[in-house]
């Protein structure tokens, strides 16, 4: 994406988006957000994590006490 290509998709955002589109902008100039990270605001990793925190909520863990363990139950 163009620089110019960003500012007519921040031209787009309705109104209820800005702050919050902003503050994602600021984080990455203030360099705290990686820019190689950013792949996890696509909307499949924010689903999947999403899905992660329900499952965490859920109780839908299981807990290993050493590596062992967990690869013996893969």
């Amino acid at each position: 994406m163009t620089r110019t290509e960003l500012h007519e998709l921040i031209d787009e955002l309705p109104d209820d988006a800005v702050e919050g589109a902003a503050l994602v902008v600021a984080r990455l100039v203030r360099g705290e957000i990686d820019p190689h990270q950013t792949w996890v605001w696509t909307a499949e990793w924010q689903d999947q994590l999403r899905s992660s925190l329900a499952d965490l909520t859920a109780g839908r863990t299981e807990r290993f006490s050493n590596d062992q363990d967990f690869l013996s139950s893969l």
